[in-house]
């Protein structure tokens, strides 16, 4: 073997005797950041009814704050028990900022059970009544008695309100409450108009929505107040029947 190969492998050699050692060392550097590695702040994001706090109070850091021990999963676990939580994601960014992203379950009516208070969101899940970071003014759905709450004569309630939201959003927004029967007739009762207006069951409901709409805007047309007016029944095909006070 000639000098220069001699030599060649010498630096060969020492080259990649240097670069493992600065390899390990910038391993072990590594492991001594990751394990000093603290949680700097943690951030809510997505709440509007659910006070921030709440949600910090479930998210429970130890108190060295460190990023070794975060269990990402446990936290999530926790925080989903809110009753307003609907789905939660928990993860740390590279300046160690820890962020839980929460959706809320919506609440888009309330009901009264059993001398209680809940609201219900569009998933029919009731909710506790509190009061929440945001004003809610929402319709009341009524007549499920003391009894266990019937969970088909509450979809029909949420449905037909989903068909109202959209198919007329003005009425929807005007919407005060539904009184639900045990058959499933419904009874609607709007802010504009305080008359009661007999809904029937679901069927038609698209057709039926368009008549109170109808009404509602001949009414605010003509300035009609309707005084004699007991009650409202659209449950007749192409007919508004008005039925007098007696």
């Amino acid at each position: 073997m000639s000098i220069v190969s001699i030599f060649k492998n010498q630096r060969v050699l020492r080259f990649v005797l240097l670069f493992t050692v600065v390899i390990v060392i910038v391993w072990i550097l590594a492991l001594r950041w990751q394990h000093n590695r603290v949680v700097s702040r943690v951030s809510v994001v997505g709440t509007s009814l659910v006070r921030q706090q709440e949600i910090l109070d479930l998210v429970k850091l130890n108190g060295t704050r460190a990023v070794r021990d975060l269990k990402t999963s446990e936290i999530e676990h926790r925080v989903a028990k809110h009753p307003f939580v609907k789905s939660v994601s928990v993860f740390l960014s590279a300046s160690d900022v820890l962020t839980v992203r929460v959706e809320e379950r919506k609440p888009i009516a309330m009901l009264v059970h059993a001398g209680r208070q809940f609201y219900v969101d569009a998933d029919g899940k009731l909710l506790p009544y509190r009061l929440t970071e945001t004003v809610l003014d929402l319709p009341l759905l009524s007549g499920f008695g003391r009894k266990s709450i019937d969970s088909t004569r509450l979809a029909i309630a949420l449905s037909t309100m989903h068909t109202l939201q959209e198919q007329n959003i003005k009425l929807y927004r005007s919407l005060s409450e539904i009184d639900i029967h045990s058959g499933g007739e419904m009874t609607f009762h709007f802010t504009e108009e305080p008359i009661p207006i007999l809904f029937g069951t679901d069927d038609q409901k698209e057709q039926k929505i368009a008549r109170i709409a109808a009404f509602m805007h001949h009414a605010e047309q003509t300035h009609t107040a309707f005084k004699s007016v007991a009650f409202v029944d659209v449950r007749w095909e192409n007919l508004v029947v008005l039925h007098p006070d007696k």
